[in-house]
Parts: structure tokens; sequence; C-alpha cells
């Protein structure tokens, strides 16, 4: 498995296990009632328990709108986002994705990409796959869901100028409320 050098300083054991736990306790919002009153309609929520930012690269839709869209957003927080039919639409649902660049530091980056559905006919889905494109993950998704984790080791130093090094893991539990969960895994 390759290495790859950033220049970050990596957040590491107790700190890091701190700002992981407010993130994964942080509440998630109910939908919105007119949302709720929607044919079809999905909220999803990308917790961050990562130190580095998300950047939005591009979304996609197969069906539907957003009802409130996603955007960029910083480490160690969550995000939610939601779509729903299109307005004057017959017999149709919301269906798509949106990529985001995981900012690690000037010069290297992570790209993922999350689906979700929730067509007219058929499975409540959601889905991860390393891209920069949005329709690539509407295609990754799945009832099951999924997960991934980076083929890389990201390598920079703690504060105390160690080596420190990472990986990253991506996973997608599908339904009305999908919920995306992006992890700093520690690596030796």
């Amino acid at each position: 498995m390759s290495i790859v050098a950033i220049i970050a300083t990596i957040i590491t054991g107790v700190e890091l296990a701190v700002e992981v736990g407010k993130v994964a306790a942080e509440i998630i919002p109910d939908p919105p009632k007119t949302l709720q009153d929607k044919h079809r309609w999905v909220q999803c929520t990308i917790k961050n328990e990562t130190q580095f930012d998300l950047l939005l690269e591009n979304t996609y839709f197969d069906s539907g709108r957003y009802w409130t869209a996603p955007g960029g957003f910083s480490g160690f927080q969550q995000m939610v986002f939601s779509g729903c039919n299109g307005d004057g639409t017959v017999l149709t649902g919301v269906s798509g994705g949106c990529a985001f660049r995981i900012s690690l530091d000037d010069q290297h980056y992570y790209d993922i990409s999350l689906g979700w559905t929730n067509p007219e006919v058929g499975a409540f889905k959601a889905g991860v796959v390393n891209s920069a494109q949005g329709v690539d993950g509407y295609n990754a998704a799945t009832p099951e869901g999924g997960a991934l984790t980076s083929n890389v080791i990201f390598q920079g130093k703690d504060k105390a100028g160690n080596p420190a090094k990472f990986r990253i893991n991506v996973s997608a539990a599908p339904g009305q409320e999908t919920l995306y969960v992006v992890k700093q895994i520690l690596v030796a």
C-alpha cells in the first residue's frame, strides 16, 4: 500500500477521540414538515469525523431537486441537505449524488461521491465511491448502503513532530434519512 506525505499536523489520541465524539453526538435535525409533505423526499446527513474540510465538487440528479442544497463544510462538523420530487412532476422520486473533495493540504486531496435514492418505484438506496463525479455516487447506491476505505495511507506529523498515518473511511446508510460518516482512521 502506498503512502502519500501531506503537509498537515495530524490530530491524534485523546484530542481526536474528543472531536470525533462531539460530531458523533451532534443531533440530526428532524426534516422540516414542509419537506415531509412532498410526495418523495430524502434528508442526507454527512458527519465529518475528520479534521479536514469537505469541499463540494459537483452534483447530479436522476430525478427530483434539492430542497436544501449541499455545500462545503469544515472538519469535525456535520452538514444536512435534502431533496424531493420535482414540482409538478408525476410519479417521480428523488435520486442523485454529490461529490466532495476532502482537502488534506494545499496539494493533496481525496475525492468521494455520495449517492442516494427514494424513487417512485424501488428501494431507498445509498452509496459511496472514490470519485469526483456525483453521478458515480448515484450509480454506486444500493439498498444495503456501502463503505469504502482509501487504498492509500496518508502521512503527516502529530503535534509532537512524530509521523502520524491515517486512512479515510466513508460509510453510507440508506433510508429516507440517509447517513454518511467520514472518518480519519489512524494506522500504525
